[in-house]
């Protein structure tokens, strides 16, 4: 089936580093769900807003995040769907994310392999990449997306 993404997600997507345009415009393109992508570069004034309310553990001023750089390294995702009630059914729903985050990190490593891409990625809802997902964290960012180097 596939889908592309719409004019705000490919503004925010624009903000981000190459090899993730490249993944997740694979990935959008592959999915059996709609989904979008919600920020992509941060200021430091949103990052510390955002540490502030507890949504994140990175500050932007003493420490800077993954968003806070020009290209942004990370993306932050969501999932779409046309009917309003049945977006924010799905927006940060965790099925729905996991679904996606397994498509992501499958484009990933496929452009990763065939060279096209320097990067991998990490999922924030297993930052330790150990498999376990939610469970193990202090801290779990479903809708978070970053490149690592391998």
């Amino acid at each position: 089936m596939g889908y592309k993404f719409g004019k705000n997600s490919a503004k925010k997507l624009s903000t981000c580093h190459i090899d993730l345009q490249r993944i997740m415009n694979l990935a959008i393109s592959r999915s059996k769900v709609d989904w979008g992508i919600s920020e992509g570069h941060r200021p430091k004034t949103r990052q510390y807003q955002l540490y502030l309310e507890g949504k994140s553990k990175i500050d932007g001023y003493t420490k800077k995040g993954k968003h806070n750089y020009k290209p942004s390294l990370a993306a932050d995702i969501f999932g779409y769907h046309p009917d309003l009630a049945t977006r924010r059914k799905l927006a940060y729903d965790k099925t729905t994310l996991s679904y996606i985050a397994g498509l992501i990190d499958a484009c990933a490593k496929e452009l990763y392999e065939q060279r096209e891409i320097s990067h991998l990625i990490r999922w924030g809802a297993n930052w330790d990449s150990d498999g376990i997902i939610d469970y193990d964290q202090s801290f779990d960012d479903f809708p978070h997306f970053e490149l690592i180097k391998p």
